[in-house]
Parts: C-alpha cells; sequence; structure tokens
C-alpha cells in the first residue's frame, strides 16, 4: 500500500460500445469466442487450445464428445456460485447433476 497508482478513465464511448463490424469500438478487436472450462477458468478458443485439451484428457475418439446448451438463470447462478466454493468441477455438478 505504499505505492502510488494513476487512474486512467475510459472513453464513454468504448465502455458502452459493442464490436460493430465497421465501427470497432471498445476494448475487443474483434469476435473473439471463449471457452469456459469445468473448474470456470477462461481461455480463448482456438484450434490448438482445443487439441490441447483433447489430448490432455486422452480423447481419441471425437464422435463421442457432445455439445450441451443449458439456461443461465437466477438458480443457476446461485447454483454455479455455491458449486465454486464447494468442487473444482463446477459446470458439470451444476448442468450434468
Amino acid at each position: 500500500m505504499t505505492t502510488a497508482t494513476t487512474y486512467v478513465d475510459s472513453p464513454t464511448s468504448a465502455v458502452q460500445a459493442t464490436y460493430s463490424g465497421a465501427g470497432k469500438v471498445g476494448y475487443v478487436k474483434g469476435l473473439v469466442t471463449y471457452m469456459i472450462m469445468d473448474d470456470l477458468e477462461v481461455k480463448p478458443l482456438s484450434t490448438i487450445s482445443c487439441i490441447t485439451l483433447l489430448s490432455r484428457f486422452s480423447v481419441k475418439d471425437v464422435g463421442v464428445l457432445e455439445e450441451k446448451v443449458v439456461d443461465l438463470g437466477m438458480d443457476e447462478g446461485v447454483k454455479l456460485l455455491k458449486a465454486s466454493l464447494q468442487t473444482k468441477s463446477v459446470l458439470t455438478h451444476v448442468f450434468l447433476r
């Protein structure tokens, strides 16, 4: 607490704006897709990260993988918060049980 810091305010338009193809206003320079891991670690989604993940879990047949779309409401948010304090497999605990 002995080091001085400088507050740098962001432009109002950048905070309120969303990415549009023409304007490109904001902090993200393009469409970015993220992957959320079971322990709630967030990573940019890329081909390399997907291959690394499949290798880490020794997945040989990608046909056995499933995509699950979930609705996230207030109840699920509370369950996610509670599970994040109790387990390392948060998404499995909340959405697959």
